[in-house]
C-alpha cells in the first residue's frame, strides 16, 4: 500500500481570513445588538489560519452577543452533517448554564431570521474554564428558539452568548474563527510497514496550522490531554484500502448535543483493508447529554483484529466473519450485531438496550460455528437478553466456557439469558464449561447437553507404574454434581427408586449410597437409571417392597473399579459431560495380590473445559 492519506469532506463557508463578511444577528425577541461590530480580521488569538473575529461583550446580563459570517447564498448539508464552528469566550464565569442557552449556535435566511440552538454554557466543558471549542449544529433538527421567519436557505451561521453579569469592559472577548461545513467524514486511506495509518496521524493532519501540513484544524480527531477527541463520521478505507494499526491510547467521543444519533460513526471499508486496535479505549464523555453516542461498523467484510479494547457507553456496533474482538469489553453499549464474528474473551457489560432485546445478536444465513469462548455477560440495572439467536442461527451450536450474571433464571422471561427467534424445529444447545442459562423461544423446541470429557486416573508408585490397582473417586462438594445429599428410597421387588430432587445424573451414572440402616447391603456404588429430574433406580440383591430406613445419602462417582486399562495396565476412565469445574476426592490401593501398595489420596477438581488426569503414587507395603 501507499502512505497513509488523511483528508476530509468538510468545506469553507469562512475561515474568518480577513475576508466575507462577518455581522452580527439582531432581532426583537431574541437577540440584542453588541453596541459594537464584530470584526473579521484580529490576530491576536487565532486557532486557525492568520486570523479569526471578534467583538465586544459590553451589553448588560440577560442580553445576547453574536458574531456570525454571511456565505452570499445558501449551502446544503448532508444527511447527518452539520456546520462545524470554532468558538471561544474569554469570561466563561459569567455565561448562563447550558439550560438558558450560555452558548447558542445560530443559523438563518437572514440576519433578522435564524434558528437557534442551545449548544453549551458555563456547566459544559470547556466553560467556565474558556478556551476554543469545535460545535457541531445539524440545522435540520428543532430549533430551541426561533428569531423571524427564517426559510430553508442556509446562509447566515454564527454563534452567541448569554451572560448572567455585564460583560467584559475591555478587549474583544468574544470570538469566532473557522465556520465549515458537510458530513464532517475523515477519510483514511493507505498504510503500510513502519508508517501505517494511526490516530496520531489523523490527529496530526487535523490539527495542523501551517502552509505546509494545511491550515486545518477541522475539529475531528483533536489531540487532547490523555488521546484525542472525536467527532464525525471516520471512515477507514474511503476509497481504497487502509492499513491501520495502532494501539494503547483513549478516543473520546465528543459531547455532540445539536446532531443526528448517527452523527459520530466509525465504518470500516474495502475487502482489502486491515485494521490492527490494541488496547484503544472508546470512551462516550458524556453519554447522557450527547445526541450521538458513536456507532462502529464493519461494512465490508476485510481483516480487522481488536483486542484487550474497551467501548464505554457507545452506541450500536456491526461487525463482519472476519472480525476478531477478542479479550475486550462493551460496558454500558447498545446492540451489537455479530454476523459470526469472534468474541473469545469478552465481556458484555449492563448493556443498555430495551427489555426483552439483547446485547449481542447472532443471525447469520451461513450456519456457522459460534465462537464466544470465554466471553462474559453482565447483567446490570437495564432488563435485557445476553444473546438473540436469529431465525438464521445455527441449530446447533456450542456455548464454551461462558458465564452469565444477573439475569433471570427462569425461562421466558424478558431477561432471560437467551432468546430464540426461531419458530419451529430443534435448536441444540452443547455447553462445554457453562452452566445451563435461562432462555426464551419464539417456538423452538430448545435442548442442553454437555460437552464430553475424559475423567483418567494413571496408578503409578516411586519406582514406576502399579497395575491392577482399586480406585475409587467421587464427587466433593461445591460442583454440579451431587455430594453427600439427602434421599429416599423404596424397593419393590429388585428395583430400588431414589427420590432424589435436582439430582443432574443420566443413565448409567455411579452413585454411593450410604447410610442405610435396616438394608446395608445396599450401602455402596450403584449404576442407576435416570427416571426423571429428580429421580433414579437401581438394581438390588434382595427383592421384595420396602421403604428403606435411615438418613440415607448420595453422592455422585467418577470412578470405581480395577485400574486395569492402557498399554501398562494401571489407568482406568470415563467419559461424560461435566457441566461446570466439580471437586472432588479419592483413593487407589492394592491389597488384593502382590505387589502390594498403601492406600494413595487423591485430590484436587475435574475440569469442565478439558480431559482431567489423576496420578496418584502409591507406597510399597512391606
Amino acid at each position: 500500500m501507499a502512505a497513509p492519506s488523511y483528508t476530509t469532506d468538510l468545506s469553507t463557508f469562512n475561515l474568518a481570513e480577513a475576508s466575507g463578511t462577518v455581522e452580527e444577528l439582531t432581532g426583537t425577541t431574541v437577540l440584542y445588538n453588541y453596541g459594537g461590530t464584530p470584526v473579521n480580521n484580529d490576530t491576536d488569538d487565532v486557532i486557525q489560519g492568520s486570523y479569526h473575529a471578534s467583538a465586544t461583550a459590553k451589553q448588560s446580563a440577560g442580553q445576547l452577543a453574536s458574531i456570525a459570517f454571511d456565505y452570499g447564498s445558501g449551502v446544503t448539508i448532508p444527511t447527518d452533517g452539520a456546520f462545524f464552528l470554532w468558538h471561544k469566550f474569554d469570561a466563561g464565569g459569567i455565561l448562563d448554564t447550558y439550560a438558558n442557552g450560555g452558548v447558542r449556535a445560530c443559523v438563518g435566511s437572514s440576519v433578522t431570521a435564524f434558528k437557534v440552538w442551545k449548544i453549551a454554557g458555563r456547566d459544559v466543558v470547556p466553560f467556565p474554564y474558556g478556551g476554543w471549542r469545535n460545535y457541531a449544529v445539524n440545522p435540520t433538527l428543532t430549533a430551541d428558539y426561533t428569531e423571524g421567519s427564517p426559510s430553508s436557505t442556509l446562509q447566515h451561521v454564527g454563534m452567541a452568548i448569554m451572560m448572567t453579569a455585564s460583560g467584559p469592559s475591555k478587549g474583544n472577548a468574544h470570538k469566532l474563527d473557522a465556520v465549515r461545513y458537510g458530513r464532517g467524514e475523515f477519510r483514511v486511506n493507505g498504510g503500510e510497514a513502519a508508517n501505517y495509518a494511526t490516530f496520531a496521524g489523523m490527529a496530526a493532519k487535523n490539527d495542523a496550522n501551517n502552509a505546509t501540513d494545511g491550515y486545518n484544524r477541522w475539529g475531528l480527531l483533536q489531540a487532547v490531554a490523555g488521546g484525542y477527541l472525536w467527532k464525525g463520521l471516520m471512515t477507514l478505507g474511503y476509497t481504497s484500502a487502509v492499513d491501520f494499526r495502532d494501539s494503547n491510547t483513549n478516543v473520546f467521543i465528543d459531547d455532540t448535543r445539536k446532531v443526528t444519533v448517527a452523527f459520530n460513526k466509525i465504518e470500516i471499508r474495502q475487502a482489502g483493508s486491515r485494521v490492527d486496535w490494541t488496547g484503544i479505549s472508546f470512551i462516550c464523555t458524556n453519554p447522557s447529554t450527547t445526541a450521538s453516542k458513536g456507532r462502529l461498523e464493519v461494512v465490508d467484510d476485510c481483516d480487522v483484529n481488536i483486542a484487550s479494547c474497551t467501548f464505554v457507553d457507545m452506541d450500536t456496533f456491526i461487525f463482519k466473519a472476519t472480525s476478531d474482538v477478542l479479550n475486550s469489553i462493551f460496558r454500558r453499549c447498545n446492540t451489537i450485531t455479530a454476523n459470526d464474528a469472534k468474541f473469545a474473551g469478552t465481556i458484555f457489560d449492563s448493556a443498555s438496550v430495551a427489555a426483552d432485546t439483547s446485547q449481542l445478536v447472532w443471525d447469520v444465513a451461513t450456519n456457522p460455528s459460534i465462537d464466544l469462548t470465554g466471553c462474559s455477560f453482565i447483567k446490570g440495572a437495564n432488563a435485557h437478553h445476553a444473546i438473540e439467536f436469529g431465525t438464521n442461527s445455527p441449530t446447533s451450536m456450542t456455548l464454551t466456557n461462558m458465564t452469565f450474571t444477573g439475569f433471570n433464571a427462569s425461562n421466558g422471561q424478558n431477561d432471560s439469558v437467551l432468546h430464540f427467534k426461531r419458530t419451529t424445529g430443534t435448536v441444540t444447545v452443547t455447553l462445554s464449561g457453562t452452566n445451563q442459562p435461562s432462555y426464551k423461544s419464539d417456538g423452538a423446541t430448545i435442548e442442553f447437553v454437555s460437552s464430553t470429557r475424559t475423567v483418567k486416573v494413571i496408578v503409578l508408585s516411586v519406582g514406576g507404574v502399579v497395575a491392577g490397582a482399586n480406585v475409587m473417586l467421587m464427587a466433593a462438594a461445591g460442583g454440579p454434581f451431587p455430594y453427600d445429599a439427602t434421599v429416599t428410597i423404596t424397593r419393590s421387588g429388585t428395583t430400588a427408586t431414589v427420590s432424589h430432587t435436582s439430582h443432574g445424573m443420566a443413565n448409567n451414572d455411579q452413585v454411593l449410597i450410604s447410610g442405610i440402616t435396616d438394608k446395608i447391603e445396599d450401602n455402596g456404588v450403584h449404576t442407576i437409571t435416570k427416571i426423571n429430574d429428580n429421580s433414579y433406580s437401581y438394581t438390588t440383591t434382595d427383592s421384595g417392597s420396602i421403604n428403606y430406613t435411615g438418613t440415607i445419602k448420595s453422592t455422585f462417582v467418577f470412578l470405581k473399579g480395577i485400574a486395569d486399562q492402557g498399554t501398562d495396565g494401571n489407568e482406568i476412565s470415563m467419559q461424560r459431560p461435566i457441566p461446570s469445574t466439580q471437586p472432588i476426592s479419592g483413593w487407589a490401593r492394592k491389597s488384593t495380590s502382590a505387589p502390594f501398595y498403601k492406600q494413595g489420596a487423591i485430590g484436587g477438581s475435574v475440569s469442565a473445559t478439558a480431559d482431567t488426569t489423576f496420578s496418584p503414587v502409591l507406597v510399597a507395603d512391606d
